[in-house]
């Protein structure tokens, strides 16, 4: 397979919370008194993330989390009660820690490349120039594209979808035929490359375009993805491109 396109997930593919999210509302928490460890909130997160998704994918029937301002508060609300009520902190604190998550969530200085982006970034610029197109394909709220620019990555991409602008999210269809438009390019001669098991394999192969997990914490197997290629940093991506997904 020649692949002539590729689509790259942001979130925990390219940035990440610095120094993590755990660590980001254990410092909330302590600016609050409360003597909450990264740790905890990283086991609380675990047994919590089935509901999660559940509440992320819709299969409550909500509303898309990421499509507007408005939603992505009410989820994240939602999904910040949701730990501190399982980490029992006292219930008069929570709208305040709640509050302070979703404000250091949501300002731009939080969000830090990954080591391995901006190597892989500068390789897919040169095969730019040689005709690989290469865009941006996020469940994210309005700012993306503000976020690329201050991280001074923008000029690396060709397009940028993100799901608050064509209104879907993965693992919807609907986001990656908008990718694939603005791509020019046909389903099996693309590739997207992503964290999640659900969003990103599960909407890319929907779409008929070959998925890649980045998987840095090891946590599947090639069973679990259905035989989609794992990668474990974006260092193991280039070949790929070259010989395709094995």
């Amino acid at each position: 397979m020649r692949v002539r396109a590729l689509f790259l997930d942001v979130g925990d593919t390219l940035v990440y919370a610095h120094p993590s999210a755990a660590e980001i509302m254990a410092m909330v928490c302590a600016e609050a008194g409360l003597p909450i460890e990264a740790a905890q909130i990283e086991a609380v997160d675990a047994r919590l993330g089935p509901r999660i998704l559940a509440k992320q994918s819709g299969v409550s029937g909500d509303a898309l989390y990421s499509v507007s301002a408005e939603n992505s508060r009410r989820f994240w609300m939602w999904v910040y009660a949701q730990i501190l009520e399982d980490l029992a902190v006292p219930l008069g604190v929570r709208p305040q820690l709640a509050q302070g998550f979703h404000d250091r969530f949501s300002a731009m200085e939080t969000w830090r490349l990954f080591p391995d982006a901006a190597p892989l970034l500068e390789e897919l610029h040169r095969r730019r120039e040689r005709g690989l197109v290469v865009g941006v394909v996020s469940n994210w709220e309005d700012w993306l594209e503000a976020l690329l620019i201050r991280l001074e990555v923008d000029r690396y991409f060709d397009f940028m979808v993100g799901s608050a602008i064509v209104r879907s999210e993965k693992p919807d269809p609907a986001i990656f035929r908008a990718a694939l438009e603005r791509a020019q390019t046909r389903p099996e001669e693309t590739l997207h490359v992503g964290d999640s098991l659900h969003a990103d394999v599960g909407g890319a192969r929907a779409s008929g375009i070959t998925p890649v997990l980045l998987d840095r914490r090891g946590r599947y197997s090639p069973q679990q993805t259905g035989g989609a290629s794992i990668i474990r940093s974006l260092a193991e991506l280039p070949p790929l491109l070259d010989h395709g997904p094995g």
